[in-house]
């Protein structure tokens, strides 16, 4: 703990990471779990700064019916706590301050056409702010502008694909302090806490890493690639002294939805080498950059969707191919097993697996589960498992979209994956990265698929 005297006026105890909530710094976002006091510390520090200078401090969060649903309550609270009772009025609806500084209580979606009304705020805290929405962040953060003007965003991780997780945490903007804290970084934290962290800790891991660690959630239970596997993976061929050799293998997703991003996913034998995702340019000008991608990487296998638009990245393909060698191959989900005769576990493929979608997407956790054993100390053939290098783009999100895609339960015993409507009912997107790759290991044996002799013009991609 840092003992500091804020100017004369607060005399309070502040944690560790919470000194840079009195630095300068456009955004500062503290996020974590449970027992973290982000939200005292986050009180204190506002309060503290109010004495300073006067403010207009703007607590807002996504849905605010009453002003019991606001941190009203916790600032009244710390007033009382830290004597500052003859510097502060606690009104009903908000808390003023001797030189001017006041605290107003908004919530963000309720007030969207109004939210102009904060452009001369000088704080903005948004508390539990894993609620809000895309659209309500586009709304606010333009209107947050005055000189000198700070962001503070505190909250709880539920998922990463998350807006809030994947504005904040995954693509951090620039001048943004990033702390995440949990209960063992409070010294305060109660007894009572403490032991209902450790039961948890014992009897629901799973949880435990949610509630207590911060970590984000996912629909495990249910899920086809579990997170512990995807996190053994990770860095496994460096651990084990794995080379990548054999097959490289290029999965392309072109994003037969508009809203969806394109993505693709290279790999070298078993080492997941590269994937990349984005959402701007035509299907044309997509499979362009791919094919680039692949070529550049020395791909033998390209494997695309084939299903909707998977026709213009074929004809597409046959242009850029020239006189170079490499397999082209549409992947249809909906098509038979392949092999339908040949046995997966005792039983045929086409009496296990529902389509060819489930069929791979079942392979490739079979490939983690393995990774998994492997990390754990046992013998496994190098050519079973699924190695990533631990600095590709986007490997939160990777990680995400894979472990959250769920077997379908039916009435027969085939193994299916749900489908895009399935999870949209869940309001999860895509998975458009992990499709890339259930794709990149589904390349059929080699066989050179040549297009027409013309070389490619890369000029669009100088």
């Amino acid at each position: 703990m840092a003992e500091a005297l804020q100017d004369g006026y607060v005399h309070a105890r502040i944690a560790e990471p919470f000194l840079p909530l009195y630095k300068p710094a456009r955004n500062k976002v503290y996020y974590g779990g449970r027992g973290g006091r982000k939200s005292w510390e986050f009180a204190q520090a506002l309060l503290a700064q109010g004495m300073q200078q006067k403010l207009l401090i703007i607590c807002a969060r996504e849905f605010l019916n009453s002003i019991d649903d606001s941190v009203h309550r916790l600032l009244s609270d710390t007033i009382f706590r830290l004597g500052l009772e003859g510097f502060y009025e606690v009104l009903h609806k908000t808390i003023r301050g001797k030189n001017g500084t006041e605290f107003v209580f908004k919530g963000i979606r309720n007030n969207i056409g109004n939210i102009k009304s904060f452009e001369g705020a000088d704080r903005c805290w948004v508390e539990e702010a894993v609620d809000v929405s895309e659209n309500s962040w586009d709304v606010l953060l333009p209107t947050i502008r005055k000189a000198g003007s700070e962001v503070w965003v505190s909250f709880n991780p539920n998922d990463e694909l998350d807006n809030t997780y994947q504005r904040w945490v995954v693509n951090t903007p620039p001048d943004t302090v990033l702390i995440k804290v949990n209960y063992d970084d409070n010294p305060d934290l109660p007894q009572e806490l403490r032991d209902q962290m450790e039961l948890m800790r014992r009897t629901d891991y799973k949880k435990y890493l949610h509630i207590w660690e911060g970590e984000p959630n996912a629909d495990y239970e249910d899920s086809i690639i579990q997170p512990e596997w995807f996190n053994a993976s990770v860095g496994l061929h460096d651990r084990l002294g794995i080379d990548a050799k054999g097959v490289i293998a290029s999965g392309f997703d072109p994003a037969d939805d508009g809203q969806d991003d394109k993505a693709q996913a290279i790999r070298h034998g078993c080492v997941l080498q590269y994937i990349h995702a984005w959402s701007d340019g035509l299907v044309e000008d997509a499979t362009e950059k791919a094919f680039v991608k692949a070529r550049d990487m020395k791909a033998q296998h390209f494997v695309y969707d084939g299903i909707g638009i998977g026709t213009t990245v074929r004809s597409e393909m046959k242009h850029l191919l020239g006189d170079i060698q490499m397999q082209v191959e549409p992947f249809i989900a909906s098509e038979t097993p392949r092999d339908p005769d040949s046995k997966y576990e005792g039983r045929k493929n086409k009496d296990v697996f529902r389509n060819l979608r489930a069929q791979f997407w079942w392979l490739l956790r079979d490939r983690f589960e393995a990774a998994y054993k492997a990390a754990e100390g046992q013998y496994t053939d190098p050519d079973t498992i699924i190695c990533i290098d631990p600095d590709i783009e986007g490997l939160a999100t990777l990680r995400s979209e894979l472990c959250r895609v769920q077997r379908k339960r039916g009435q027969n015993s085939w193994i299916q994956v749900e489908s895009k409507d399935d999870m949209r009912k869940r309001q999860m997107p895509s998975p458009n990265r992990a499709d890339a790759l259930v794709m990149a290991y589904a390349n059929k044996p080699p066989k050179v698929w040549r297009g027409t002799k013309r070389m490619p013009d890369l000029g669009r991609l100088a």
